[in-house]
């Protein structure tokens, strides 16, 4: 209401003025208050008649809240350097691999720095590198232990996949093959970095050279063998220490050895001379009816362990001999010794197929196996018979009984043992 009386006395003032000042009159064809529509921000006005038109609108702050949004910190770009980048061709990045490995060294890593007149500012091609072949060298030495591999040769497994029964005959098998060993040629391979780099400044990336090292068995030697066809297993006392070095360290050389169609296999000449030199160790022997400890004791256990595979594997007997007494290890008739110059266990691969030795031993086990070519159809059974005749004399005999697919059977020739000793050869004693 207050509002309303006041423009009413406003209008009548501008009203009086208007009969009375000249130029309100000359001006009278014009309206008082031009529509809204053709006022503007720049348009003049008085500021009393300016809050007359317009109502005054209370006013609010504004509350400003100011808020950090979260982010997270992008990764740096990758920074791709190349052998034209001015200002990183000593910082660029290198390859240097043998095949199996890579290592990427930057050119000043390796001892790489411009040749006389060469710099950063240097345009591309129209400067050189020289390396520091001590620097370098050294580098690659470092890298020698990691290339450096032993040749790993060809062997035969049992195929787990295709065996129900890992203790059956003719069990089958699969050959993995052989992997070739290396080692860096740290001259030749300085050399050829070297070369490289001085002769090319934009080489990047160079093949060590290394001397391959050839496995001593690959697969086309155990081509053929498809199946075990021999396993036999024997306990011995792993707390008889120089006994057990040399039952471990004999059975280690003859792992793995093979032996061709019509070959022969000799303990004796496999295993070679039992010395404290070679790694072999002292346990009891039997020497002309007494019982002494010699370097090599223990012989005889991996040599009737092999016989009993042999055996199984329808192998021929070349030479076996029995002991003077019974053994823990084997039942009477079923052992073979062995002595250094005097006596040898062998035996003849008469198939037209490799045969392939793999010898292990577990803590107190000496475990054979023998693969080669299997026969469909064929059965082989041991048989072993064996009397006690007194305190000290035994009597054994052993035999192989062989059935053919197409039914033969075939009884080999008995192996007759004979055991009588005095006390002196008593283990107990």
């Amino acid at each position: 209401m207050h509002r309303l009386n006041r423009c009413l006395t406003i209008a009548a003032a501008i009203a009086i003025a208007a009969i009375t000042d000249p130029l309100v009159t000359a001006n009278a064809q014009q309206p008082l208050f031009p529509p809204l529509s053709q006022q503007s921000e720049t348009s003049p006005s008085t500021p009393s008649a300016t809050h007359a038109a317009t109502p005054r609108k209370r006013k609010h702050k504004r509350r400003i809240v100011h808020r950090t949004a979260r982010t997270t910190p992008k990764a740096p770009p990758v920074q791709v350097l190349t052998p034209t980048d001015p200002k990183d061709r000593l910082s660029t990045r290198l390859r240097l691999g043998d095949g199996v490995r890579m290592w990427r060294p930057s050119r000043k890593q390796i001892g790489v720095s411009y040749a006389p007149g060469g710099s950063d500012a240097s345009t591309p091609g129209s400067f050189r590198f020289v390396v520091d072949r001590a620097k370098l060298s050294k580098y690659l030495m470092g890298t020698a232990p990691y290339i450096k591999r032993s040749p790993m040769n060809a062997k035969a497994v049992v195929d787990t996949a295709q065996a129900t029964d890992v203790d059956a005959q003719q069990v089958p098998a699969k050959i993995i093959p052989e992997i070739n060993g290396a080692a860096l040629d740290l001259k030749a391979a300085t050399d050829l970095v070297a070369r490289s780099i001085e002769g090319d400044p934009a080489t990047v990336h160079v093949v060590l050279p290394v001397v391959v090292k050839p496995a001593h068995i690959t697969a086309s030697q155990l081509a053929g063998i498809n199946a075990r066809i021999g396993y036999f297993v024997t306990k011995f006392n792993p707390g008889d220490v120089g006994r057990t070095q040399t039952v471990r360290r004999a059975i280690d050389i003859i792992d793995g050895a093979v032996v061709p169609p019509q070959g022969v296999f000799s303990i004796n000449g496999t295993v070679g001379e039992r010395t404290a030199e070679r790694g072999f160790g002292k346990g009891h022997v039997f020497v002309n009816g007494k019982m002494e400890v010699q370097q090599g004791g223990g012989m005889c256990q991996v040599a009737t362990t092999l016989f009993n595979a042999a055996m199984l594997a329808n192998l021929k007997i070349v030479e076996r001999r029995q002991h003077v007494r019974t053994i823990p290890y084997a039942d009477p008739g079923r052992d073979a010794t062995v002595y250094w110059g005097q006596k040898d266990f062998k035996f003849q691969n008469l198939s037209d197929a490799p045969v392939y030795v793999s010898y292990k031993t577990t803590r107190s086990r000496a475990v054979v196996s023998l693969f080669g070519k299997a026969v469909p159809g064929r059965n082989v059974k041991l048989v072993s018979h064996y009397r006690k005749l007194g305190d000290r004399h035994y009597t054994g005999v052993f035999y192989r009984v062989v059935t053919n697919p197409d039914g033969t059977v075939i009884k080999d020739k008995p192996y007759y043992s004979n055991y009588k000793w005095t006390p002196a050869l008593d283990f107990s004693r």
